[in-house]
């Protein structure tokens, strides 16, 4: 973190309109990089391949199959993401150093071999006409990406941005050169080419784990003991991860809002190529959330707690926990400012936006809708990060919970109140669950000080 923060501190004691500039760039690229990677090289690879196809079906069906693959990893390693995050930084508190590593990598190891059994499982039974090599593929990549969240979420926790981001560059490139090889082989060749890529990505990263984390052992499996971890961190991951996949499931698997792709995957075109450009549009938003929190509100933060644990006097004290909280709502409402500034300008550039990746103008509208749905997940993501970093499981988890119910029930709602109501869901489900964790949030720093001394 102090890495991370000095450096920018350094880029903006220029103040110059420049540094500013360069701040905000190098934010953008350490926070939203990975996820820009990855969406905008799927995308590509479509305009990309095209050329070298006969049938261009086999492009989509490979770039839903990545979707969904994507989607189920990131659901079932969300039970372990948060988990095995705080069970490391608590070991690392304690300067158990030894135990990172072998922790690490038992709690990667597992999730891998649930991830490789299932998807082995659902392969065999709905792909038996797709072939073996198909299955093997399917599954290894399914394997590979629930390694890769494990140990990319613990790589962010340690704040490794920039080898995060070269890893994720140079695998999606590879992808991209093999892909070009392999298409001729059809969707085999390019699942092949993908999961190439990813391997690469894969042993970049947990290779840069290994290189700076010694240990005498090499697995261990600590985090199992129950007096070592947070049972409501388990949940947490869980419910956000299903609350931002369940109304891309609705339309995935609602007849008259998809079509079939594979077996029985479905994709929404109506939804899903919207929906991708939506995410792509708050990159601006995470930037600045991302430069809030690691300058601002990390310091004041250390400095409150630090003043709480060397008995600094009590007037002290208040004035560290005003400015922490001042720091915590600006933390907030400069991300809405400067998203809200940049969905202003997506909507200005919209049909340059469509027109650029080849995309119906049909499709504006809905555009639109769920831009804002975005900026408000982005809003949320804000209010989360803000109560893990005050311990506030509870409350974090109960806001993904109201997040992952009511996003399938309003989205429900909207496929059947008809197309002019799409993504209304999302937006409202949002809106309600930023509202509950806006009071959680709020009601605890009106007691901060008074929580704060309760447990040191």
């Amino acid at each position: 973190m102090a890495g991370i923060s000095f450096e920018l501190r350094k880029v903006l004691r220029e103040r110059t309109l420049g540094s500013i500039a360069k701040a905000f760039g190098y934010s953008t690229f350490l926070s939203a990089g990975p996820y820009l990677i990855s969406i905008t090289t799927l995308i590509l690879s479509y305009y990309l391949l095209s050329p070298f196809v006969s049938d261009k079906r086999v492009i989509i069906q490979f770039q839903v199959i990545i979707t969904y693959l994507v989607a189920f990893s990131l659901i079932l390693t969300g039970f372990s993401q948060l988990m095995i995050t705080r069970f490391i930084a608590d070991r690392i508190f304690e300067k158990k150093y030894n135990l990172v590593l072998p922790n690490l990598l038992g709690n990667m190891i597992l999730n891998m071999a649930i991830g490789f059994i299932i998807s082995l499982l659902f392969g065999l039974i709905f792909f038996k006409e797709q072939g073996s090599l198909f299955i093997i593929l399917y599954s290894f990549n399914y394997t590979i990406f629930c390694g890769l969240w494990i140990v990319n979420v613990v790589l962010s926790s340690l704040k490794s941005y920039k080898f995060i981001v070269l890893s994720f560059a140079l695998g999606y490139l590879t992808f991209l050169v093999l892909s070009l090889l392999f298409v001729k082989f059809g969707l085999n060749g390019l699942l092949l080419s993908f999961f190439l890529g990813q391997s690469l990505l894969f042993y970049m990263l947990i290779g840069y784990m290994i290189k700076n984390h010694d240990s005498d052992s090499i697995l261990r499996f600590d985090f199992f003991d129950k007096d070592k971890i947070y049972i409501s961190l388990i949940f947490s991951g869980f419910f956000y991860n299903i609350g931002v996949w369940v109304d891309k499931f609705v339309f995935w698997f609602t007849p008259f809002t998809s079509v079939e792709i594979l077996g029985p995957i479905r994709s929404s075109l109506v939804y899903d190529i919207p929906m991708f450009l939506a995410y792509i549009s708050i990159a601006p938003g995470m930037a600045i959330f991302f430069l809030k929190l690691e300058m601002e509100f990390a310091e004041y933060y250390d400095r409150y707690y630090k003043a709480v644990r060397e008995g600094a006097t009590l007037p002290k004290i208040y004035e560290y926990g005003d400015e922490m909280i001042l720091s915590a709502r600006n933390v907030v409402l400069d991300t809405m400012r400067i998203q809200g500034i940049a969905f202003v300008i997506f909507l200005l550039f919209d049909e340059f936006l469509l027109k650029l990746f080849n995309i119906s103008l049909l499709y504006i509208p809905l555009l639109h809708i769920l831009m804002l749905g975005t900026y408000l997940q982005l809003i949320f993501m804000s209010i989360l990060a803000i109560l893990n970093y005050f311990d506030r499981r509870i409350e974090a988890m109960v806001s993904s919970l109201i997040f992952a119910i009511t996003n399938f029930i309003f989205s429900l709602i909207t496929i059947y109140l008809g197309p002019y109501y799409y993504g209304y869901g999302f937006i409202f489900s949002l809106l309600v669950s930023n509202v509950v964790a806006i009071i959680l949030l709020r009601r605890f720093l009106d007691e901060v000080h008074y929580r704060t001394f309760m447990f040191v």
